[in-house]
Parts: structure tokens; sequence; C-alpha cells
């Protein structure tokens, strides 16, 4: 045979090929596979870092019985997320409020994040149980165990003073 010759190689081609409604259901197949281990990678992300931002804001430096505090957490919502604000002096401190973060019903499948704030109006028990002077508010934001690990909390501080 000569090497210059246009004639096909034996196995160049598929002799047999898939019917249509098996090459349809292979390519559906890859597809739902494709989307699946897309959405699991999201989902693995998702846990691994449950919290995606946590803010503490006050209406003042000087806090006084009144005094708003505004938190704002935004979590991927794959699991339920605990958020505890406190107030510190010293070796003296009090947790002001708990709030959890519900996670979405279908979590590994829903990518969508929830937000949640809470203001909190610092009332004047709370204020008398501390001294006159410098103090810290301390927002915390907890997730819960998944792929056997449990994240580092979120933390944000804000230097205040206290004034009765």
């Amino acid at each position: 045979m000569n090497p210059t010759s246009n004639t096909t190689p034996m196995f160049d081609t598929l002799t047999i090929r898939d019917a249509r409604p098996i090459a349809f259901v292979k390519r559906t197949f890859q597809v739902v596979v494709g989307a699946y281990l897309i959405i699991g990678l999201t989902a693995g992300y998702r846990a691994f870092y449950q919290v995606h931002s946590l803010d503490l804001n006050t209406s003042e430096r000087v806090l006084r019985s009144g005094s708003t505090i505004t938190t704002r957490v935004v979590t991927y919502a794959r699991t339920p997320v605990s958020v505890r604000l406190e107030l510190i002096q010293g070796s003296h401190s009090e947790d002001l409020s708990i709030r959890g973060v519900p996670d979405n019903d279908w979590a590994f499948l829903d990518p969508r994040p929830r937000h949640a704030s809470l203001t909190f109006v610092l009332p004047s028990a709370v204020v008398a149980r501390f001294q006159a002077g410098p103090a810290q508010l301390r927002v915390t934001a907890i997730g819960r165990p998944q792929l056997s690990r449990l994240p580092p909390p979120l933390v944000r501080e804000l230097a205040i003073e206290l004034q009765p």
C-alpha cells in the first residue's frame, strides 16, 4: 500500500454508533452529574465557612441607658448559626442577647445566604450592674459541626465608654 494514498485507516470511525435514545440518556447523565458536582463543591465551601460576614455598630461610642446596639450577620445558611452579643468590663461580662439564624430548608442544594439583624436597646438595669468607664462590646457568630470540623467563631469587638 502506498503511504501517500488517501485511504482511511481501519479504526478511525466507529463501526457501531449509539442509538439516539441511548446517546440522549448518556448526555443527560453527564449534565446531571456535572450539575451535582458543582452544587456539591459549593455546598462543601458553605459547610467549611459558615458565616459570610458579621458587623457590630452603636449609635454612639459613649453608651448609656437607651443607647442602641446593632448587629448584622450574613450566613451561608448551610447550618444554623448562633449570634451572641456581650458587654464586657474587666472580669465582669454579661450576655445581652443570643439569637439563632436558621439554615435553609434544603441546605445542601439551596445556596442562598441568610441575613439577620438585631437592634438591642441597652436597658438601665444592665447599665446599673456595670461601673462607669471603658468597656467592650463583643458579638460572636458560632456555626455547627460539618464535615467533621467545627469552624472557628467569627468575633467582632468594639471599644466603648459606659456612662450610668
